[in-house]
């Protein structure tokens, strides 16, 4: 199957989470061009005290080889003075299904 990356960044409220989403608008998109990378995306809570960042990866590996990448390094470089704390998790898929396409229609 394949590896997702949970990033969970909590904050104090709606206006620290609106300059990290801001933040990610402007994203240098480095991680797209690793080996490995299915996908990249970004959610708020309704409340706006958490925002997550997912990434999907063909492998564990390639996920821990962009951890410790050069260019992860790079495309973090101004996380320390974001607002907010953050915890990530990896998880490894086991099952998954997708919505069948849509009938065509004429």
């Amino acid at each position: 199957m394949s590896w997702v990356s949970v990033n969970r960044i909590r904050v104090d409220g709606p206006t620290e989470a609106d300059a990290i989403v801001e933040a990610f608008r402007h994203r240098s998109g480095r991680v797209d061009e690793q080996p490995g990378f299915l996908g990249f995306e970004l959610w708020r809570e309704e409340g706006g005290r958490e925002v997550i960042v997912l990434t999907r990866w063909t492998r564990r590996e390639d996920f821990l080889a962009w951890v410790e990448s050069p260019a992860f390094r790079q495309a973090h470089r101004h996380a320390a003075g974001a607002p907010g704390t953050a915890e990530g998790t990896l998880y490894e898929a086991l099952l998954a299904t997708e919505a069948p396409p849509p009938p065509n229609r004429r």
